[in-house]
């Protein structure tokens, strides 16, 4: 039996697994090969749609279904399909009509059919899509596909805020809203987050939950720290994340999964 057999490994991308030019450490890259070689299972957890995750193919070696859109979709890369998703569909379009008609001062994002529209600019949208290196489309609410996957509002936080407060309100137990970053507010189907989608996964490829090492940094990695035993983060995430991780690796920039798989080797972890 290869060592890493029967394990995986589900990391974040940005800030855990990326360094900031958002490319992968030599070291972390070698010590993931090592660990697929030997039977291990990695892949990502990302708040990226499935064309933001191809810009980094090849660099980014993974050998199991990945979580995207903060966990409204696990998508195989290698059969080209969708093991599970879960929509926000026509509700999400209601929303972003209301949304509209309320809030001129921030940008909306729709996720449909792995492709990104734009149904309000703002310049936090422009900025969003220059940063993760992707092409986007302006349409109006009416002419997206359905279904739709996800929304992503854009804007100053204050804004931001005030879209937080508004959605229970005006749709009640309709949504999950969470930060992603400061001027980013994801909007998903109230049962799609990464940690729900972790628990999805390993069942699916018949991993047993103490064999499931989950990492992450930032807000939107809350549920998949939850989700299992052997929870981790870098040294410099955000304190939420800090406070909930039941292993601390060295920061980012200091090859943090690689430092975790040379713990798992060694049996320390």
């Amino acid at each position: 039996m290869k060592r890493f057999e029967g394990k995986l490994i589900l990391t974040d991308l940005d800030g855990t697994y990326l360094y900031d030019d958002h490319h992968i450490s030599e070291e972390n890259r070698k010590a993931v090969r090592c660990f697929m070689d030997n039977g291990g299972l990695f892949t990502v957890a990302t708040g990226r749609s499935k064309a933001g995750m191809e810009h980094f193919f090849p660099e980014l070696e993974i050998n199991a279904p990945a979580i995207l859109y903060n966990g409204s979709v696990i998508y195989d890369f290698g059969r080209k399909a969708d093991v599970l998703d879960t929509c926000v569909g026509a509700d999400g379009f209601a929303l972003c009509k209301a949304l509209e008609q309320t809030f001129p001062d921030i940008g909306i994002e729709v996720y449909a059919d792995h492709r990104p529209y734009v149904a309000q600019d703002h310049y936090w949208t422009r900025r969003h899509f220059q940063n993760v290196k992707m092409p986007w489309n302006f349409c109006p609410a009416e002419d997206i596909p359905q279904p739709w996957l996800s929304l992503v509002v854009t804007g100053e936080t204050p804004a931001l805020e005030r879209v937080a407060a508004f959605i229970p309100k005006r749709f009640p137990g309709v949504f999950f809203v969470q930060f992603s970053s400061p001027h980013m507010l994801e909007i998903m189907h109230p049962e799609a987050n990464k940690g729900v989608a972790a628990k999805h996964l390993w069942e699916y490829l018949g991993i047993r939950p103490e064999n499931v090492y989950v990492a992450g940094d930032g807000t939107n990695d809350v549920q998949l720290l939850q989700s299992a035993f052997h929870s981790c983060a870098p040294a410099d995430a955000c304190p939420q994340i800090l406070s909930i991780a039941r292993h601390i690796l060295p920061p980012y920039q200091e090859h943090a999964i690689a430092y975790l798989i040379s713990q798992m080797e060694k049996g320390t972890l």
